[in-house]
């Protein structure tokens, strides 16, 4: 098996195992393919689609780099230690401010339609 097929393996793994590991992730998933069907629905224009895919790639891809953050914190310490603390504090702050954002972000693409 060459190099690049051993590494999307790899990849595609991590994927399960966030997915599978994280309830957040499984909810922001819901919230992604909700928001991807009513895209299809309201026929939203090429650029409003371009936008919304990197609001979704950004929240699940924070949520991924997130969990990985907490776990690497885990494998280091298994003592409670306020820099881990601040430490997942942080990662699981850029998830929640991402998804603030993406919110923002959906309200004035989808707002229209709903007025």
């Amino acid at each position: 098996m060459n190099r690049f097929v051993k590494s999307l393996r790899y990849a595609i793994l991590g994927i399960w195992y966030s997915v599978r590991d994280q309830p957040n992730l499984e909810i922001q998933v819901g919230i992604a393919i909700v928001v991807t069907a009513a895209g299809f629905y309201f026929q939203i224009t090429s650029t409003e689609w371009c936008v919304v895919l990197l609001c979704i790639g950004l929240v699940i891809g924070l949520e991924m780099i997130n969990t990985a953050i907490e776990n690497l914190v885990d494998l280091i310490t298994l003592e409670r230690s306020p820099l881990a603390g601040k430490i997942k504090d942080i990662a699981a702050g850029a998830v929640l401010f991402s998804s603030i954002i993406s919110t923002i972000i959906g309200v004035i693409i989808f707002g229209k339609y709903f007025v």
